[in-house]
């Protein structure tokens, strides 16, 4: 079939003819755009008595005709066919265009798409769902002004279906109290404003709201639900679309969907935060950025997982939220985000009065340790088997203890058969220690070459009293105010062994003691006061090659098989 059979049917009014035509026409080796020119010449497309007939029949066979430019093609005869329609296409045929332009991710035509739902409403009909949701699509991406002055009237469905997030989100929504709909409706109040920096922060009054929606609801009960919407995020989606862009809409997402769950992960940055909460905002955040054609995945709901994130840096759990907010530093390539991630590491920075530096280096994960150095990991009821996992020196180890309370080999049997998943996220948290340690390790070296000070109370808090950091930081010396100070018997002491009140206030500099600056006698205290109390140092900070008295007495040595300041591997005998 040729142009002749396409003329020949368009003058029969043959819809199915004319289709089959113009379908055989989109598999020849004509360049699509040539092709249409052709077509357009052989047939006045926006004349054809029939132009809405033909335009669905056409969308209906467009999907299993092969070729991107055949379907490159008929999109585009779709579009001439269209062109005229809007405010005075009668309600059959608004309908109809309506249900083409629902088959696309967006409908960027010359089609009034606000026109033809002003007709169906005024009619007394509704819109179908899937029509609302390309007209929110398209007013989302392309910004048209009147679409959007349209679709924000359009308060039904609160989402567009086809997300499985928002699926899940209706579903639970329908069988669910008017709190939650509002809750969800606060969210989906969007600017229409698909560009930065709209999407970068909210507002204080519309945190205010949904604060009050917090409190009706409960700050737990609200975490829950948002956490299980935004693992679906990146779900692959139920509907497909045509796509006429080549961005690979079909992988990102539903934008104006996007805009709705960005707001709702903007509500876990107000509620209590923990260790759990700030992993999954980073975990969403890095899975929302994986790199598809056209971009990141879906980058509103991973920018506001920063957001979230970086709200909490002055909580209880700032150390966490930070410490994630650094991890993701390291990861993140995606150059806006990249610039978010940046400003919020910076800002909690200038307020904990530390450099950037401080902050990318010390600002590490607690990997589950709920004391410096130590975490203890039951399995089954308690006392029951149990996993102890320790930092000593500069590395950590798993040490495995049966219900009896002995210490075994290896995991006992009873956890590798009962708690598979629980043993292994703790051998994971185990090997992320064990690779985080050296680095550390590596920062504070650095700290003795750069003589780099620290606030006292911003030292306390990323460093001597982490439960990672401080582990080894609690292995050197510091000083404290001009102070050489070490940490033993369970808190900061003068390594002279006089009483020493702690700093007046968190504004006292501390910095690692250097022995090479230091006086001799000063160095023959700092080892005699870390021999003493039987300190291995993460890295040796001072001479290892020497020997103390056993009495106290001239001439009577004895072998010392951890020497002070010595590294784990470092160990000498005198």
């Amino acid at each position: 079939m040729g142009m002749t059979e396409l003329k020949r049917a368009a003058l029969a009014q043959d819809v199915p003819g004319f289709v089959d035509a113009l379908v055989s026409l989109s598999q020849t080796d004509v360049y699509w755009g040539r092709q249409l020119d052709a077509v357009r010449d052989a047939v006045k497309l926006e004349e054809l008595p029939f132009r809405v007939p033909a335009a669905v029949a056409l969308s209906e066979r467009l999907p299993a005709v092969p070729g991107e430019d055949a379907k490159c093609l008929l999109d585009y005869v779709i579009d001439y066919l269209l062109m005229e329609e809007g405010r005075r296409t009668e309600l059959p045929d608004a309908l109809a265009i309506l249900g083409v332009a629902a088959k696309y991710w967006e409908f960027t035509t010359y089609v009034a798409m606000e026109e033809l739902g002003a007709t169906v409403l005024k009619a007394g009909g509704t819109l179908a769902p899937e029509v609302v949701a390309v007209m929110r699509r398209t007013a989302t991406i392309e910004g048209h002004r009147s679409l959007k002055a349209f679709a924000t009237g359009l308060q039904q469905p609160l989402l567009n279906q086809g997300d499985a997030w928002a699926d899940r989100a209706l579903a639970d929504l329908s069988a669910w109290g008017d709190d939650w709909h509002d809750l969800v409706a606060h969210a989906a109040n969007v600017t229409w404003d698909a560009l930065p920096p709209e999407w970068a922060a909210p507002t204080p009054e519309w945190e205010e709201a949904a604060h009050r929606l917090l409190v009706k609801l409960g700050p737990g009960r609200v975490r829950e639900v948002v956490l299980g919407w935004l693992a679906l995020a990146d779900a692959p989606r139920a509907v497909s679309l045509r796509d006429r862009t080549g961005y690979g809409r079909e992988q990102r997402g539903d934008l104006y969907n996007s805009m709705v769950l960005r707001r709702l992960v903007w509500l876990l940055g107000l509620v209590p935060p923990d260790g759990q909460l700030t992993r999954s905002l980073a975990d969403a955040a890095e899975a929302n950025l994986r790199k598809v054609p056209g971009g990141p995945r879906n980058r509103p709901v991973a920018e506001g997982a920063v957001h979230a994130l970086s709200r909490h840096t002055d909580t209880e759990a700032g150390s966490e939220a930070l410490a994630q907010l650094v991890r993701l530093a390291a990861r993140v390539t995606h150059k806006p985000t990249a610039q978010q991630i940046g400003a919020a590491i910076d800002s909690r920075a200038e307020a904990l009065q530390a450099t950037r530096e401080q902050v990318l280096d010390f600002a590490v994960l607690s990997f589950g340790l709920t004391e410096v150095g130590r975490r203890v990991q039951r399995f089954g009821e308690d006392p029951g088997d149990t996993g102890i996992l320790r930092i000593e020196g500069a590395g950590a180890d798993i040490e495995w203890r049966n219900g009896a309370g002995m210490t075994v080999g290896s995991p006992p049997t009873a956890v590798k058969q009962g708690f598979p998943e629980q043993l292994q996220q703790f051998r994971e948290s185990a090997k992320e220690l064990g690779r985080t340690l050296p680095a550390l390790t590596a920062a504070l070296r650095r700290q003795l070459g750069a003589r780099q000070s620290w606030r006292y109370g911003t030292w306390r808090a990323l460093v001597l009293d982490h439960v990672v950091a401080g582990a080894l930081a609690r292995g050197l010396l510091w000083q404290v105010d001009g102070r050489l100070c070490g940490y033993a018997d369970g808190e900061l002491r003068p390594v002279d062994g006089t009483a020493m009140p702690l700093p007046a206030g968190d504004g006292a500099s501390v910095r690692l003691w250097d022995p090479a600056s230091s006086p001799p006698d000063e160095v023959f205290a700092a080892r005699e006061w870390l021999a003493r109390h039987g300190i291995i140092q993460p890295f040796p900070q001072v001479p290892v090659d020497w020997r103390i008295s056993a009495s106290g007495g001239e001439g009577e040595a004895v072998d010392v098989e951890q020497a002070a300041g010595a590294g784990e591997d470092e160990v000498q005998r005198s």
